[in-house]
């Protein structure tokens, strides 16, 4: 019976000390929420991001030689090889 009853004190004891513990981190919690630093709020406009779309033209040439259509940066037609006439 001796063993039963330290068991049973030691086991209070050390429910005791938890119930503290998280009723101390529970008031922990609750005071950081209160005085939390208040994010300051800007008055100026946020920044405007403006978004350009490049849009390029490709023009397209026909080679005078097999009559296939290539781009104008080329200077030689890739299907024949033949060159552009000015």
């Amino acid at each position: 019976m001796m063993a039963f009853d330290t068991f049973s004190s030691m086991f209070m004891v050390v429910f005791v000390i938890i119930l503290i513990m998280v009723i101390l981190s529970a008031i922990v919690n609750f005071y950081r929420t209160l005085h939390k630093p208040e994010q300051s709020i800007s008055t100026e406009p946020a920044p405007v991001v403006k978004e350009r779309e490049i849009i390029r033209e490709i023009v397209k040439i026909r080679c005078p030689y097999c009559n296939n259509l290539y781009d104008e940066k080329y200077e030689k037609c890739p299907h024949c090889g033949g060159k552009r006439t000015p």
